[in-house]
């Protein structure tokens, strides 16, 4: 690799400002030696090692099919309009690559043929973009969604479009042969990379796993960019999932199907009474979960024999998909689109009956409410058996990469929890920025601890104090929407500068007033942890309420702590600790972006000191410099 990323190599001849870094060319040294020699490699690569160059040049130069898989549409974008451009143009003139993403962002033609002949709105406000969006959907050449900007977010006729495994006919469609999906998977296959995200690229695995057509094509390797967050994605397809919007789904193709059709199946009053009463079923499941609710995420699913519970309507939608399922295997016409019918309807009277049955104790059940739909999850407890079966044991490249991936200077939890082989190569690389110059990490000396009533106010004081010192300027991630509300209300009355709230706008507007706003004050919680971007003096304080821990009565989470503590080992200290640990590397390395970063990282958990695992968090941090005195902070923006 010295060819490409040594002083003198095309890198630098190539690209204006250069600067080698050796820890660059160590890693693309490293990804290279694993795709050839197959020997799966880990690599933890601080924040501006330039690691997307370290991985792509290499899996060109391997001559092998690769598949980069990433975690956020970001990453997914910069490699595909910014990265992939620059290779070809200055490196390889004839690289092939393509991105592939989830049916739901790519236009079915015959579902937006169906459409057009009765297209209906929830919202009369959408009916005003019909003709715009009729006019796209004939004229595009790719169908993605990303295309039309101008298409709100939540525009729902979308979902009357897009394409969907559930609603495909494959070979049987009519228009299979102009489909975009179809079209860019050959595509893909005549690629020398694929790039994907990490939840498209294990629905594919699951796929291949139980002996159904595959979605990407084959390859040779993988890489994992941003893989600290695959333990998570992995137990979601590698279970049962079941959602009583799948079941909406079914209900309104059949209705749609055969209204104003003058072929109609003889039996169609049946088939209508049996949908009518699976949909009054199906809103009685949500009901029965909904009225159960309380100010949680996930909840646990309490199985009760009595049958005067949801077992009892999970048995009688069980029963009514049969009886449809029979009655729909007697018609005869538009065959094609019935086969579907017949196929989701026994689908989910299967899974139904494998949650109801709940046989299988290497999995957790548990369910999660939406605005209108209930989602019951059977999830595994482990997910290292599940990879050494199904990702190490294919005889595939893997390599996994991300900026966060050690605990106290330790690779061990993440290979662990993704039941790495003992062969597994590591490479860890600090961050080429100086720290110790670039930042200051303050933690309060005297302060309540998170779970005083006391705390959401004085963290607000305290916060506004410092935020008077950057002059706005500043991002404050918390773990919980509560923390977040009780602070906005004090600091609205503290501070002179304009203060945006995670929810009052989309993402990404939030973040573009937050960039282009200098002295404002964003206050955010989940998805604001990792993958945004916010370089210069626009964010300069980053303040974190607590300690990222994980709810111990989340269902997930309770059963993985029991599978701990049965083998004998910590829970807390070897799962609940290390998950935490990670989570506040991300929100912490939203601060320093580029070498000419400068700012205040404040962490209001004064369990950093009064707890002995505190050590481990602060020895996982970059190595800024600490301080507990306010004053230092003034000190610290004065020679900056």
């Amino acid at each position: 690799m010295q060819h490409y990323f040594g002083r003198e190599g095309i890198l630098a001849q190539k690209v204006p400002g250069f600067e080698y870094r050796s820890s660059q060319m160590r890693m693309a040294d490293a990804v290279l030696a694993s795709l050839r020699g197959g020997l799966p490699l880990v690599v933890e690569a601080g924040t501006g090692t330039g690691k997307t160059w370290a991985y792509l040049i290499p899996a060109l130069s391997s001559g092998l099919k690769v598949v980069i898989s990433t975690g956020t549409k970001t990453l997914q974008d910069q490699i595909l309009d910014h990265d992939i451009p620059f290779l070809r143009r200055s490196i390889f003139p004839n690289l092939r690559a393509v991105c592939l993403k989830g049916r739901k962002n790519y236009l079915c033609r015959r579902k937006f043929n169906v459409f057009s002949l009765q297209p209906t709105f929830w919202h009369k406000e959408e009916a005003k973009l019909l003709s715009r969006f009729t006019d796209w959907a004939r004229s595009t050449a790719t169908g993605d969604r990303a295309e039309i900007a101008w298409l709100p977010d939540h525009f729902s006729a979308w979902n009357e479009v897009s394409s969907s495994s559930e609603q495909c006919l494959g070979q049987q469609c009519a228009e299979h042969s102009r489909c975009f999906l179809s079209l860019l998977r050959q595509e893909a296959s005549r690629t020398d990379l694929v790039i994907v995200n990490h939840h498209l690229f294990f629905a594919d695995l699951a796929l291949r796993k139980n002996g159904h057509a595959e979605i990407l094509p084959d390859y040779d390797a993988v890489i994992f960019d941003e893989a600290h967050q695959l333990e998570t994605i992995i137990g979601l397809y590698f279970g049962l999932q079941l959602s009583n919007a799948k079941v909406n789904e079914l209900i309104q193709d059949i209705q749609r199907e055969w209204t104003g059709k003058s072929r109609q199946p003889g039996n169609l009053g049946e088939i209508h009474r049996l949908v009518e009463h699976l949909g009054v079923l199906n809103r009685s499941l949500y009901q029965h979960f909904a009225d159960a609710r309380q100010d949680r995420a996930r909840y646990p699913l309490q199985f009760d024999d009595s049958g005067k519970n949801w077992g009892r309507i999970c048995r009688e939608m069980i029963h009514a998909l049969q009886q449809l399922n029979a009655c729909l295997g007697m018609t005869k016409n538009q065959q094609s689109v019935v086969d579907s019918f017949l196929r989701r309807s026994a689908e989910l009277a299967g899974a139904l009956h494998q949650i109801l049955q709940r046989r299988d104790p290497t999995l957790v059940y548990w369910y999660e409410l939406g605005a209108r739909s209930v989602f019951i999850h059977g999830t595994p407890i482990e997910i290292g058996p599940i990879c050494n079966e199904w990702l190490f044991g294919q005889g595939k490249n893997v390599v996994f990469t991300s900026a966060t991936l050690a605990v106290a200077g330790s690779l061990a939890f993440f290979r662990e929890s993704l039941g790495m082989p003992p062969e597994t190569q590591e490479l860890m690389l600090p961050s080429p920025f100086s720290f110790e110059e670039q930042a200051l990490l303050y933690v309060p000396k005297r302060f309540p601890t998170p779970h005083s009533p006391q705390f959401c106010g004085m963290m607000a004081r305290e916060a506004a104090e410092i935020l008077k010192k950057t002059r706005g300027r500043g991002l404050l991630l918390f773990t919980s929407y509560k923390n977040l509300n009780a602070v906005h209300r004090d600091l609205q009355q503290l501070l002179p500068y304009p203060i945006l709230l995670q929810g009052e706008k989309p993402k990404r507007q939030l973040l573009h007033e937050f960039r282009q706003k200098i002295d404002s004050i964003l206050l955010a919680t989940s998805s604001f942890w990792q993958g945004i971007d916010v370089p210069g003096e626009a964010l300069s304080c980053l303040m974190i309420d607590k300690l990222p821990f994980e709810v111990p009565d989340d269902p997930l989470v309770a059963a993985r702590m029991d599978h701990f503590s049965a083998t004998g080992v910590n829970p807390f200290l070897n799962y609940q600790v290390p998950r935490a640990v990670i989570h506040l590397k991300q929100g912490v390395g939203r601060l320093i972006r580029s070498s000419r970063d400068q700012g205040v990282i404040v962490i209001f958990d004064i369990r950093l000191f009064t707890k002995s695992y505190g050590r481990i968090f602060l020895d996982s941090l970059p190595p800024c410099r600490l301080t507990r005195e306010l004053s230092d902070i003034d000190h610290f923006l004065t020679i900056q």
